[in-house]
């Protein structure tokens, strides 16, 4: 009697110039960490899991606050993704940068969202997806400072909630709030006990995922 396959998870995060390094890093730990059990324990029930970084161009990426970054695709090399991350820019008065509005980056995203099971977001990078034309008809967030003008959007509904889930949207207030995201993510899609595992693989005491207000 052969063993079942082991489930795979691809996960993509976006990177571009500016962007910001705490909204990347927070959910690309949160599935690192779960790569990490699933290596270390074996156990069929926990995906196989890949974490890449993906650019719109290939080369160096500067983060909003001097971290480098060096991406694994670029957009048009970009294997099949399981779940799509967008985090947001480390701009200063505007919730963008100009990488954020060109190179093909919302029609990117438009095409995977009809492709991934969980779509995703961190801080400002709900205006990405907004501007791709998958936000319509959802409920997001985005950071404080730019919540107004999110709901600015057509069809849009903002909540000034941590994390919040519509359909297979995840978005997150900030870079603080992406573990969150994360394991709120790894809950819907593969199911509560892999997400408490993974919080408890992240330092949870108690191996749950701490509440989202």
């Amino acid at each position: 009697m052969t063993d079942p396959p082991v489930r795979t998870c691809v996960v993509g995060i976006v990177l571009f110039h500016g962007v910001e390094e705490l909204d990347f890093a927070a959910p690309y730990a949160v599935f690192a960490a779960m790569r990490r059990l699933q290596i270390q324990t074996g156990d069929p029930e926990l995906p196989e899991t890949h974490v890449l970084a993906i650019t719109r161009t290939p080369g160096i990426v500067h983060g909003a606050n001097g971290l480098r970054f060096l991406p694994d695709y670029d957009l048009t090399m970009c294997p099949d993704l399981d779940v799509l991350i967008v985090p947001g820019s480390g701009e200063i008065g505007e919730p963008t940068v100009p990488e954020m509005e060109e190179g093909g980056l919302w029609e990117f995203v438009h095409d995977r969202a009809a492709q991934v099971r969980g779509l995703a977001a961190v801080g400002t990078g709900s205006f990405v997806l907004a501007k791709a034309g998958v936000l319509s008809g959802q409920a997001a967030t985005t950071h404080w400072k730019y919540l107004d003008r999110l709901a600015r959007f057509e069809g849009v509904t903002t909540c000034g909630t941590g994390v919040v889930e519509s359909g297979m949207v995840w978005t997150a207030r900030s870079g603080t709030w992406g573990v969150r995201l994360g394991l709120a993510l790894i809950g819907r899609l593969w199911g509560d006990a892999a997400a408490r595992r993974v919080a408890r693989e992240l330092g949870e005491e108690e191996g749950a995922p701490p509440p989202a207000p």
